[in-house]
């Protein structure tokens, strides 16, 4: 369901905006004229739809090229309009594809700023894009899928942690620094660096306590953070090799 109304359900999309990947606007109309017909389309009152074009053009920045038309738009020019098409309803839930494509780094960064300020706002956005640096930045949990089947899904932090690997930053000197396989194993030490793999994340108390005994004084602990695309990358790898051991 869609709100609670069957998908059949013209009413269901009511509050729902939406905006293609590959979009083909009208040429000959200007980005002012397409904000007003799709706000007509969603049935709403003149006034209403006046109002929320001239601040939606605002808001993606393009309120000077409103009534120029589409025709002499960028791709770039037409994924800002289309974004602001796409909330002339003032929607709860957006489906958005591939928003920032095409579109220079700066306007990327604005767009990614609305975005932002949306999710904000309390709407839901289900964000469809290549650019996995992009959803790490606006996104609060990510499914990736392999072949049309989810194969992962959690927030940008449980899908960013490597494996409960921690930093520790002391001045370990020459130590040795063992530590029991019930708790984790070392991954790297150095003088004033130790990596940890642990079996929980409450282990890591075992680890501070430990190293406080020894009388070293700590100047960090962080978890070792991934890059969402190096995620992506280590799931879809172990998926295919789940696959392959089940065909041989």
């Amino acid at each position: 369901t869609l709100f609670g109304l069957p998908p059949s359900d013209p009413k269901s999309r009511l509050k729902i905006g939406y905006l293609p990947e590959n979009h083909h606007f009208p040429e000959h109309h200007t980005g002012l004229d397409l904000l007003e017909f799709t706000g007509r389309m969603y049935g709403l009152s003149k006034d209403i739809i006046s109002t929320r074009a001239t601040e939606l053009l605002e808001i993606v920045d393009m309120l000077r090229w409103g009534t120029t038309k589409m025709k002499r738009y960028s791709k770039g020019m037409l994924q800002r309009i289309g974004l602001a098409q796409s909330m002339i309803n003032d929607p709860e839930l957006l489906f958005l594809d591939e928003p920032t494509d095409g579109v220079d780094p700066v306007g990327k960064i604005d767009i990614q700023k609305v975005l932002r300020r949306i999710r904000d706002e309390g709407k839901t956005i289900f964000l469809n894009s290549h650019l996995l640096s992009e959803v790490e930045s606006v996104a609060d949990r990510v499914a990736i899928l392999n072949h049309g089947k989810l194969v992962k899904l959690g927030s940008v932090d449980e899908l960013t942690s490597k494996k409960l690997q921690y930093e520790i930053e002391a001045n370990f000197g020459e130590m040795l620094f063992e530590i029991p396989a019930e708790v984790g194993k070392v991954i790297t030490l150095a003088s004033n660096r130790l990596v940890v793999e642990l079996v929980e994340q409450s282990k890591i108390n075992w680890i501070i306590d430990t190293i406080r005994l020894k009388k070293l004084s700590i100047s960090s602990v962080k978890p070792i953070k991934i890059s969402l695309e190096q995620s992506f990358i280590e799931t879809v790898s172990d998926s295919k090799e789940e696959k392959d051991e089940r065909f041989n």
